[in-house]
């Protein structure tokens, strides 16, 4: 069934790219592009979903300093799920004259979800239910040292309701912390590397980035160490493009709720694993590689791979445990000229897990 949704999906949005385009810019001059556009997908912890997402970029202004010009996007979106979850969220990253550089996602979630338990050898088939109702602001706003050398400050406010878990289940029995869900906030450092030809569809550059999340307001106390890098480059000409892109997320502290725990999976990391929720601990780390091709009017694929795991310190990580994934994806503009892909990805994991997303902007 949902493989069919994903055809249909994309015939129903090449049917309606004609209109589309009527509140897209196709004047060079205009300084924005808007679209807004249907959403339907799929994705493992969802099932199939119905929505509506809308994408504006802003582009930088003539009379702005020539060295921080980059471009706006703003992207909206709502989905109902065929297992009664609500997903909502308003993206932006935001560019302005002087380089300050805004980066904020406002998130609401009302979403059944599946607990495996915490390691990265859990059972796929051995689950069980809750409920996370979560409402989440979290971003960096960034202040140029140079055209490519960014510093300021990261942070994450997020308060959850956990429901409907199971009265004999491995969340109460084991006394798992953040059982009760809870609120916290936590600010830290940030420093950002850039130097990305294009901040939505890059085809060379480097972007590369750490920060420090202390939360020590609220019901947890713990730090987030997070360090990412990502590498683009072409091959023959600018239709084939390669992106590399290393993350590491290290957590200390005895209090982390589980549901901020790093995982592996989902639609940006390690695409395959069949639910992003089985692997999670208090350390992760993966590397994932991408070949984006153009292939006509508004259309591109992509190839991509990956190797990651979790583990519950920085020591205990082995190569012979490591997850690995490989697929496919198919690519659409959504805005005339912009690069901003919807995008679905085919994923195969280790033991045979698959996994089929549909979703906005690139993965990295």
């Amino acid at each position: 069934m949902r493989y069919l949704i994903t055809i249909l999906t994309i015939l129903f949005i090449a049917t309606l790219s004609s209109e589309a385009q009527k509140k897209e810019s196709n004047d060079s001059t205009k300084k924005s592009s808007f679209a807004i556009y249907p959403a339907f997908g799929s994705q493992p912890e969802t099932g199939a979903q119905l929505g509506t997402i809308a994408i504006w970029v802003f582009k930088a202004r003539d009379n702005e300093n020539q060295e921080f010009q980059r471009q706006t996007s703003i992207s909206p979106f709502f989905l109902y799920t065929l297992k009664n979850q609500v997903i909502s969220a308003f993206d932006t990253d935001a560019y302005f004259k002087n380089g300050l550089n805004l980066t904020s996602t406002v998130r609401y979630f009302n979403f059944p979800d599946n607990y495996y338990g915490i390691g990265n050898s859990n059972d796929p088939d051995s689950l069980e239910k809750y409920t996370n109702n979560f409402f989440q602001i979290v971003g960096t706003l960034y202040r140029p040292i140079n055209p490519k050398v960014f510093v300021g400050l990261t942070y994450e406010l997020q308060r959850n309701w956990l429901r409907d878990i199971e009265p004999e289940g491995r969340i109460i029995t084991e006394n798992i912390t953040g059982q009760d869900g809870g609120f916290f906030l936590g600010v830290g450092p940030a420093v950002k590397y850039d130097s990305r030809d294009n901040t939505i569809f890059p085809s060379k550059g480097i972007f590369a980035f750490a920060n420090i999340l202390a939360v020590q307001i609220g019901d947890y106390r713990y730090t987030a160490y997070t360090l990412e890098a990502r590498k683009f480059f072409t091959i023959a000409n600018e239709k084939n493009i390669i992106g590399i892109h290393f993350s590491s997320r290290f957590t200390s502290g005895k209090n982390v709720p589980f549901y901020k725990l790093p995982q592996l999976g989902g639609d940006e990391r390690l695409r395959g694993i069949e639910n992003a929720s089985i692997y999670r601990d208090k350390q992760s780390i993966f590397l994932q590689t991408e070949y984006r091709r153009d292939l006509f009017w508004r259309f591109g694929m992509v190839a991509f791979a990956g190797i990651g795991d979790v583990a519950k310190n920085p020591g205990d990580f082995r190569l012979d445990e490591f997850k690995y994934i490989a697929g496919l994806g198919l690519r659409f503009a959504a805005v005339k000229g912009q690069k901003l892909n919807i995008r679905t990805d085919f994923g195969i994991a280790r033991g045979g897990q698959t996994a089929f997303y549909i979703g906005l902007k690139e993965v990295f």
